[in-house]
Formats: C-alpha cells, structure tokens, sequence
C-alpha cells in the first residue's frame, strides 16, 4: 500500500493507501515547519522509549466514561532541532478562547468541558442542530482490499463515543454518518455529494477511491478533516490532516526525503541490493517504483521488482526464488497486510533472510503478525510518521484505551491512529468556533494552527502548508507477538533532504 508522497494523479482504480508520510515528497526545498529555522540534521522531536540505530529493538455506541485526563506536548516550531515532544501535564483546562495546540487538552471529559451546555445554540450550518453535530464519513469498508479502510471511522467513531459520554462538545453530541463507497472513485463521489447536504464535515473519511469526491467538497467548502490516499485530495484547499499532504512535484518530478534510508544506514542496515513489490494497482506500483528509486538513488542496486502483483495471488514464492537467487540483501513492499503475510510466508518456505524486510505503516497492526503467523513475521519491520503503540506515550494510549472501549474487538493500527490525530484537530477547532459553529468559522481556525503535534504522538505538521509529515519519521521491528520500537531511541528521526525519485 504505499507511498501516498508519490502518485501522480487521481485514478478511478482501487488504488491504495499511504504508506509513508513519513519520507514523503516536499514542494520544492523547503525544510518542514516544525524543524525551524535551525532544524539539524540528525534530530529528533517528540518522545518515547526503545533502541536507537545501532541497537535493536526489545522483546458509536455512548457508553459512561471517559478516557483518562492525558497530556499535551510543546510545539515544535523553531526547536532548534532539539528533542522535543516530551509530554507536559495539561492541567486545568484553560477557556476556549486560549486553547492553543500546545495546551488542548486529550482528555473526552476535558474537551466537554471546554464548553459545556447547549445555552444559545442555534441551528448554525448544514449539520448542527441545537442538540446535535453530524459529521460524515465516506469510507471503503468493502472492496478488494479487506480489512484496511475502516479503521479510519472506527477510531472516530470511539473518540465522538467518549466525548458524548462526557456531554459532548457545546452541549451537543456528535453523530457519524458513514456511507460505505466500495473503494470506487464513482461511488465516492455519489457518497460525498449525498452527505454534503446533511453534514457539517467530513471526519475521517478513508478509501483508495477518495479521488472521486473531492470537487463535489471543494464547490460546497465543506472541511475534510482525514487522511487522504491520493493525491487531488491532499492538496485540496477544503483538505486538513495531520498527516500531511500527498505528494508535491518538483520541476514536474517527485522528490521524497531520505530520512527513511538515512536510519537505515546508521543502523548498518541499509540493502546494497534491494527488491520491491507492489500490487499491480497503480497507487501501489507508484509507490513501489518511488521507493526503488529512492533505494537506488541512496546507493543500493536493483536486484529485482515486482510492481504487477495481483491481490487474489496464491503465492509469491517465484518471485522469493529469483530475489534469492540474485542475491538481494533487502525487499520492501508497498502491499497491504495480505500481500505482505504471503510475502514473508514464501520467504521462510525459501528460506530467504535478508538484511532489511519492510513496508510502509499500513503494514502496522496486530494484523500483520497474526495474519503471516508469528514466527515468520519476525524481523519484518515498518516505518512509521507516528509514535509506536508499545511507547507507552500518552495521547497514544488515550486513543487504544478509547477504541477498547467503545468499539471493542477492533485492533489498533496505523491508518487508525492517524484518523484519531486528525479527529481530535476537528475537536480542537469545534470547539474554538463556540456554540454556533459554521462552516467557515471551523476553516478558519484550521488554517491557524500552527505545529500540532497531537500532544506528541505524531510528528509535528502546519496542516495549512499541505506539506507532508517528511522529514521525521521512525521505525518498528516485529519482536515476539508485537512491533516495537527499532530507531530512533525516542521520538522521530529528523536527519533527511530531498532527493530526486522520478
């Protein structure tokens, strides 16, 4: 699933996913926000626990309740390219005219009571009522990839969840209105032009065929708060995400950061001859060849592509075969959790173990270990533009302890706690705009944030700039029955540029 920094345009084919913000192409050369004018090479922001390079890795329905009170981090605009990120005690929480995203508090009963009751609510906008909030949601539940684009409304789905329970935001609750687009652009496009009239937003929509319905947004100016797959709607002026943008071109050609292969190579890691394998789907095979560039542009070899994989492929162990046999030392894969179980599975019938064996962050779920079997998920690692679930780090437990609760025997993954980030931005901005929020009140205050960094858990970003969360990132390695944390020590790695991949 693969490398959102690099598709090229919007496609009506069930394309797919991510993958990596985190080395994801930046207009032109400038240097993300949140490094500062002084941002170092090699730095790190944000905070966590594990090994560094050059070691390994260790070992809605409303229910009662709330999430624990949890804690915001500082920003990291002009850090100097210090660590930063390390958690700060939220403390009472302020008014809602001085919320600022260094001091939002994560806590559902918190943010409820940053504006408590429903004294003066009007009917304000499309979707809110005196009493009520409808957000929509246009997701690729089914499809030909199962099992990857619900995550995105099942975690907001659990925060709307624990913030009615603490009596919703200005007195209102929040509802859902998730409509199911079968991963087709054309369908996408019916479904968003259905929900417009009757939502105050998109939250957390996610489908590879988002592509389809971002004019229908775009003419109505209704905010899209999520986590796009491709490219149109990530820079769409309607677009908010704390994840960042899409891709950006340079002089017609994509450039993505190195920072992914710089890890690598001060692990002593780093393949000198590497093989990639996409799905034959285009978003996919984009990202694959991106990322085979950027390997060869680092220094590593070609050895060997597979960018026309089928999804329904019974096995991959031709293609294991012929890596083994011209001897590559790396394979990465822009596939989703069913490509790469198969793929690791035919590496141990050939017993083949390279040095480096990794995918993107789609691949970042109990899932991936479950679905290849434990033993031969071992070693497979991912990279990721947020903090690890096995860090322990605040806001990152809020949101696990959040979709147990309320949307129980979901697992916790990539595209989830990315929809969870973004969700809690939509929070934060609902909650400055008061108790009569339209639509272009909350567009507003989304253009004003400035580095949010959800109190630490995902690499700090201005949502405005429409940049990608390049050039931070980290990686996870699979260790027994789970993913933990591989490089940096803490936080994200920050040493990276911008380099040519097409």
């Amino acid at each position: 699933m693969g490398l959102r920094a690099v598709a090229r345009r919007s496609r009506t084919s069930t394309a797919l996913l991510v993958g990596v913000a985190l080395v994801s192409a930046a207009c032109g050369a400038r240097v993300g926000p949140y490094l500062g004018a002084g941002g170092a090479a090699g730095s790190q922001v944000g905070a966590g626990s594990g090994s560094g390079p050059g070691a390994s890795g260790s070992g809605g329905a409303t229910q009662t309740g709330s999430g624990p009170v949890s804690q915001s981090g500082p920003t990291a605009a002009g850090n100097g390219g210090k660590v930063i990120g390390a958690p700060a005690s939220s403390g009472p929480a302020v008014p809602a005219s001085q919320l600022t995203p260094a001091n939002f508090p994560y806590s559902p009963a918190q943010q409820a009571a940053l504006c408590p009751g429903a004294a003066g609510n009007t009917a304000s906008d499309v979707g809110v009522t005196s009493t009520t909030i409808t957000l929509g949601n246009v997701s690729g539940l089914t499809g030909i990839l199962a099992n990857n684009f619900e995550q995105g409304s099942e975690a907001v789905q659990a925060l709307f969840s624990a913030i009615n329970a603490a009596g919703g935001i200005c007195g209102r609750q929040l509802k859902l209105l998730v409509e199911d687009d079968g991963q087709d652009a054309g369908k996408n496009a019916a479904d968003i032009a259905d929900e417009i009239p009757k939502v105050f937003a998109f939250v957390g929509s996610l489908s590879d065929g988002d592509n389809g319905g971002v004019q229908e947004m775009v003419n109505a100016k209704v905010p899209d708060i999520g986590v796009a797959i491709n490219p149109n709607r990530g820079v769409s002026p309607v677009y908010w995400s704390t994840n960042g943008s899409t891709y950006y071109v340079v002089n017609g050609h994509p450039e993505i950061y190195n920072s992914f292969t710089n890890g690598l190579k001060a692990l002593a890691k780093f393949p000198t001859k590497i093989a990639t394998l996409s799905y034959s789907i285009p978003i996919s095979a984009s990202a694959g060849q991106e990322f085979q560039n950027l390997f060869v542009h680092e220094g590593a070899q070609n050895c060997f592509t597979d960018f026309s994989v089928s999804p329904a492929t019974a096995s991959l162990d031709q293609d294991v075969i012929e890596m083994k046999q011209r001897g590559c030392d790396g394979v990465f894969t822009t596939m989703d959790v069913t490509g790469n179980a198969k793929l690791l599975q035919a590496m141990q019938r050939q017993g083949f173990h390279p040095v480096y064996e990794g995918t993107t962050f789609d691949g970042y779920t109990p899932a991936q270990i479950e679905v290849a079997g434990q033993d031969t998920a071992q070693n497979f690692e991912a990279v990721l533009p947020f903090i690890p679930f096995t860090d322990n780090q605040p806001e990152v437990n809020l949101y696990q302890q959040m979709l147990q609760t309320y949307e129980p025997g979901k697992q916790p993954s990539g595209f989830g706690i990315e929809s969870w980030a973004s969700a809690e931005m939509f929070i934060y901005a609902l909650i400055k705009a008061g108790h009569n929020p339209t639509r272009n009140s909350l567009t507003q205050i989304l253009q004003s944030i400035d580095s949010w960094d959800t109190g630490g858990a995902t690499a700090p970003i201005t949502p405005r700039m429409r940049l990608p969360a390049g050039p931070c990132t980290m990686d996870v390695i699979v260790r027994g029955n789970n993913y933990v944390r591989k490089w940096p020590a803490s936080g994200f790695f920050c040493n990276g540029q911008l380099v040519p991949v097409g």
